[in-house]
């Protein structure tokens, strides 16, 4: 997605000739949307709020608007009875914590802007400290809910910053009330592919394997297709593997070697009799709980009996395939689902991110430092959060920014 949001800005500017690389068969990343029986399903990213401003900019733009399915959705016990997200002992102190809450955010508004310049110390820690610390008890169940269900990590590990990225106010606002969100009925894949039908020059299957700046300040890029040449390169596959494709120093290769990301899984199964709303499963949700099932996305509830679900599970390195798959499909027969088979499965290299120390030494300082070095810019779901809306918005202020 910021690929494709990065050559719509810059021809937007003026630019003539803008080539988007991109080593899959299929344009969208994670935008990963299947068919089934004649409707979409999605393996990979699935909603979007109202609070995503460029997003539904995009969407008009892009003749987009169409509405898709609802989403009706409660909490379960892993054992599956339906539970209540706030159990009803605790409500008054929800009720206290939330009053508190639009003030306590509002300190926070500088994380709205693209990118991490100058985070607040406060924010490089853990969320889970964080929320001790503001005696947040209650609303840090609830911020769990949203963040680690769809593999984002564990609050007690992930920085701050990254959970108000995903979660500031406004957005937190749209998920609790759930009715207004967007889940478009051909797919969010329908909007990374209408962007590529745009681009002047895509490659697909174009694997990148060297980068260099010439002497004459271009930019020679060694793909299996054969070399090509730039003007500039705006890099957003994931940093990872970004220092075996350029000349590093040693500071930089250390830099890259920091991040550190979330291994995601995507099941579809075909299962009958399922509670007819999608479902998330909080007791699933900590660390010593990965290897089972999160949630779950009941499409087309409102529309169409449908079979197909899609599951949410973070890996467990512990854990052979077959065992994540037995954890699955005894918490789906739990729930009363019947008939279960799988489907299929998508593994994801998801959220890539750093930890506090990284935070605290300058790592996004020191990456935006390297922006334009050698003809090389940086973008992707790395440097804001990988959303659709993070990554259109920090596209567009890179190009307003550099271009």
């Amino acid at each position: 997605m910021s690929g494709l949001s990065l050559a719509h800005e810059l021809e937007l500017k003026g630019y003539p000739s803008v080539t988007v690389m991109e080593q899959a068969d299929r344009v969208g990343g994670k935008c990963c949307s299947i068919e089934y029986k004649g409707r979409t399903y999605e393996m990979g990213a699935l909603i979007g709020l109202p609070s995503y401003k460029l997003t539904m900019e995009y969407m008009e733009r892009f003749d987009l608007l169409e509405k898709g399915p609802l989403l009706d959705r409660g909490f379960f016990h892993p054992q599956g009875s339906r539970i209540s997200q706030i159990p009803l002992e605790q409500m008054p102190d929800f009720a206290r914590e939330f009053k508190r809450l639009p003030s306590l955010m509002r300190r926070y508004e500088s994380v709205r802007e693209p990118g991490f310049r100058q985070v607040p110390p406060e924010l490089c820690k853990p969320f889970s400290t964080w929320c001790d610390e503001n005696e947040l008890t209650v609303l840090r169940q609830v911020f769990m809910h949203y963040f680690c269900a769809f593999g984002f990590g564990n609050i007690d590990d992930v920085p701050t910053v990254y959970v108000m990225k995903l979660l500031n106010y406004d957005n937190l606002m749209s998920f609790i009330e759930i009715t207004h969100m967007i889940s478009w009925p051909s797919g969010v894949t329908e909007l990374p592919r209408r962007m590529a039908d745009r681009v002047s020059d895509l490659r697909l299957t174009c694997e990148v394997q060297r980068i260099y700046q010439e002497n004459t300040g271009g930019v020679r890029v060694e793909t299996n297709q054969g070399p090509l040449y730039f003007d500039k390169v705006i890099y957003t596959a994931p940093l990872q593997g970004f220092a075996q494709k350029v000349e590093l120093i040693r500071d930089e290769e250390e830099l890259f070697k920091s991040i550190i990301d979330e291994k995601f899984r995507v099941y579809a199964y075909r299962v009958e009799n399922m509670p007819k709303l999608s479902g998330y499963i909080p007791d699933n949700m900590g660390i010593a709980s990965r290897g089972n099932m999160m949630a779950w996305y009941y499409r087309w509830a409102d529309l169409a009996q449908t079979d197909l679900i899609t599951v949410y599970v973070a890996e467990n390195d512990h854990m052979s395939d077959a065992e994540i798959r037995e954890n699955i499909e005894s918490t789906l027969a739990s729930l009363g689902g019947e008939n279960i088979r799988l489907y299929m499965m998508k593994r994801w290299n998801h959220f890539p991110h750093v930890d506090t120390a990284a935070l605290e030494s300058g790592f996004y300082e020191r990456l935006e430092n390297l922006q334009g070095k050698n003809g090389i810019y940086f973008a992707g779901e790395i440097m804001n959060f990988p959303t659709l809306e993070n990554c259109i918005r920090y596209a567009k202020a890179l190009v307003n920014r550099y271009f």
